[in-house]
């Protein structure tokens, strides 16, 4: 079952322990769209769409893939069963091993109706 299928509807309140909190509605198969909620980092949007790719690792359990357009890169699990997300998140940044800038967080996912 897709993402797009399980969720039938419903967004997900994602709040990373890093002070991150985002809304993430999964629009069809390959497409969501992101709201920060909370902080955000310099010059970025408050709401952006995305082309996303995922793929179900167990029952209730997705890993969502995608690139945004400032180059921000998102690797994230959401276990709908127990109410977690796990994301590693990198992006262009001059100083950073490889240029890129990183990010590895946890949190809680609450599905919304």
């Amino acid at each position: 079952m897709t993402l797009f299928e399980k969720l039938n509807g419903r967004k997900m309140d994602v709040n990373y322990e890093t002070g991150y909190h985002f809304m993430i509605e999964v629009l069809d198969d390959h497409r969501l769209r992101w709201t920060a909620l909370s902080k955000r980092a310099e010059g970025a949007p408050a709401v952006e769409e995305e082309p996303f790719s995922s793929f179900e690792l167990a029952d209730g359990v997705y890993m969502l893939n995608w690139i945004e357009e400032s180059g921000l890169v998102v690797s994230q699990i959401d276990d709908l069963n127990q109410g977690r997300v796990y994301a590693f998140m990198t992006w262009p940044d001059e100083t950073g091993r490889g240029k890129r800038g990183e990010l590895l967080h946890k949190g809680v996912l609450t599905l919304i109706d």
